[in-house]
């Protein structure tokens, strides 16, 4: 018996000494910066209808050169990328790797733990991009989806990235931990990326990604324009969001544009 308790006090104060290291490195943690949009930046925000694949040719390389720095671009995605990347001018020297790999959802983004964990290493973020998941999501994964809907997609989790450029260690432990247990939490998490996709000139993309999603599912036309809004805004709250600013000028496709094939 004195043998067990003495394993099982030694088990536990090496898990107590281990949740101090990480506690501690969490607390040293200081590659965090404010994400702030200058005014300039703000009323540079381009918004554009429809991104098209043929444009690749005249686009990549310049696009590459701005905003490819410290990046490394998803295989097959790579121009969808720098695309959306180029609606986010905070995320220009930022180091993310966007990542195709066989995962549950569709699209998920977070800060690479180890460069989170250990404050030495400067902090990388992590854009997942799903090559294989259950039958429920295949028709929505990244592969399956229109290319101006990828473009607003990715956008999308690159919104999430710059949520969390201002964050420490500790600070992003507590996100992770509410969107996990939260329900209310992580609706409203999700809700206020698609709002700053928007404000980023991503609007447009995420209005026709947010139409191709829900018919996919099955829904008609109906009930779309019925839809209240979840997880993430309808597309009649998108449609609402973007009036707020001046860089959408073109007329949003009506609903039935989406239901013609």
């Amino acid at each position: 018996m004195k043998i067990i308790l003495r394993i099982f006090k030694w088990i536990l104060l090496s898990l107590l000494g281990l949740i101090t290291v990480v506690f501690i490195l969490l607390l040293l943690d200081r590659d965090y910066r404010d994400a702030t949009l200058t005014e300039t930046e703000k009323n540079a925000m381009v918004a554009q209808k429809a991104y098209r694949p043929e444009t690749r040719d005249s686009l990549y390389e310049p696009l590459l050169k701005e905003y490819g720095q410290n990046k490394k671009l998803a295989e097959g995605f790579e121009f969808q990328c720098l695309l959306a990347l180029s609606h986010y001018p905070e995320l220009k020297e930022t180091p993310i790797d966007f990542l195709v790999q066989p995962a549950f959802l569709p699209l998920s983004s977070r800060p690479d733990p180890v460069t989170v964990l250990f404050p030495w290493i400067r902090r990388k973020y992590l854009v997942v991009i799903s090559s294989r998941s259950t039958d429920y999501f295949e028709q929505i994964l990244l592969k399956n989806t229109p290319f101006n809907e990828q473009v607003g997609i990715i956008g999308h989790e690159l919104g999430h990235s710059v949520f969390y450029l201002d964050k420490s260690a500790l600070k992003l432990v507590g996100i992770a931990y509410n969107y996990e247990y939260d329900e209310d939490y992580a609706t409203q998490f999700e809700r206020e990326t698609d709002k700053r996709a928007v404000a980023h000139g991503l609007g447009y993309q995420l209005y026709d990604f947010a139409f191709f999603v829900r018919k996919a599912f099955g829904d008609s036309q109906e009930k779309i324009a019925a839809e209240k809004g979840d997880m993430y805004l309808s597309p009649n709250e998108l449609a609402a969001e973007m009036t707020k600013y001046d860089c959408y000028r073109d007329t949003l496709n009506p609903p039935g544009h989406y239901f013609t094939n």
